[in-house]
């Protein structure tokens, strides 16, 4: 039987994404840099989630064109994610760019972000996990299945993040691997039955090579946490000196619904949980907030917080519910 959940709290979250709003400058800056180099990238000819030819651009943001499939309803940047764009994102500057969104205050991001997914997959498979961890950043994830036992290998391609998750790892373990060297060590695995990519699927250039892999391994399941073209994305365009955290820089393509579905009847994977949950609403209120300049902005934000934060799980719930918010986590099984 299918689980599907929607929604999730934000009061403690919104605590570890204040970055967001402070550095919001410089984010913008960063974001603009990785988007000018992406423009610079071969032409995509092709929709990235399955392959078909895909139609002239329908909107622009942020100085990057986009394309919805009208075969699949996935949203493409129309530019490639190259090898060479990839690498320079998290080899080539070491992971910098994700430095303070990944390290600091690792313990509650643990807690808050990574042990809730972790929840819910064991909700989801009621058996003794075995994980083979994909991307791991800096090993969050990987700490939080440790916290509750589960044994968990992880992979990263950034040697700087995997040299501070060793440091916050005693029982699980990450190696530094290339992207090509991943999709073999899940072809070869022989313990894991589940194999997680969390926030990871849609950073591949290829992402048909790595579901590929999967099929052909021992492994029975998937675990997915991606990004969806969802309100945030509209609220972006509106906003042009804000930083946009969902679509842009290393986040030029986005899933739906209907392009899940397509990749989970392509690949024969039977979807046994969802979890539907956004940050559609602490994005539109980050919006408003950095978009106050010229308010006195201490009072103004003391009014703010008043009345907008204490309903802003409840104004997220509508559009969990509808599937229009800018997350999923998903889980698959291998059909036989």
């Amino acid at each position: 039987m299918k689980i599907v959940k929607y929604s999730k709290t934000y009061k403690n979250v919104l605590k570890l994404q204040k970055n967001y709003l402070i550095d919001n400058v410089n984010n913008l800056k960063n974001e603009l840099k990785i988007n000018n180099k992406y423009i610079k990238q071969k032409k995509r000819k092709n929709c990235k989630n399955c392959q078909k030819i895909l139609a002239k651009p329908t909107f622009k943001s942020f100085g990057v064109k986009y394309s919805v499939c009208k075969t699949c309803g996935h949203l493409n940047g129309i530019n490639e994610n190259t090898k060479n764009f990839t690498q320079q994102l998290y080899i080539n500057d070491k992971g910098s760019h994700y430095d303070k969104e990944y390290s600091n205050d690792f313990n509650n991001r643990v807690k808050n972000i990574y042990l809730p997914k972790v929840k819910f997959l064991k909700q989801v498979i009621n058996k003794k996990l075995n994980l083979l961890d994909i991307g791991s950043g800096a090993g969050h994830f990987l700490k939080a299945c440790e916290s509750v036992k589960i044994s968990a290998k992880g992979y990263e391609i950034s040697k700087y993040l995997v040299d501070f998750a060793k440091k916050k790892l005693k029982k699980n373990s990450i190696e530094k691997v290339s992207i090509d060297e991943m999709f073999k060590i899940l072809e070869n695995e022989n313990k894991a039955n589940v194999v997680s990519l969390i926030g990871v699927l849609e950073h591949f250039y290829n992402p048909e090579k790595f579901l590929k892999s999967f099929k052909k391994s021992k492994v029975d399941y998937l675990y997915l946490a991606v990004p969806l073209f969802s309100f945030s994305t509209f609220l972006e365009n509106a906003f042009p000196k804000v930083y946009p955290r969902q679509l842009s820089g290393d986040h030029t393509h986005l899933y739906t619904e209907k392009s899940l579905l397509y990749l989970a009847k392509k690949n024969n994977l039977k979807i046994i949980g969802e979890w539907w949950f956004g940050a559609d609403i602490p994005d539109l209120c980050r919006s408003l907030i950095v978009s106050s300049n010229h308010l006195d902005k201490k009072s103004y934000m003391k009014e703010f917080n008043k009345k907008l934060y204490s309903v802003m799980d409840s104004l997220q719930n509508v559009l969990d519910q509808n599937k229009i918010c800018s997350e999923v986590h998903m889980i698959f099984k291998k059909q036989k």
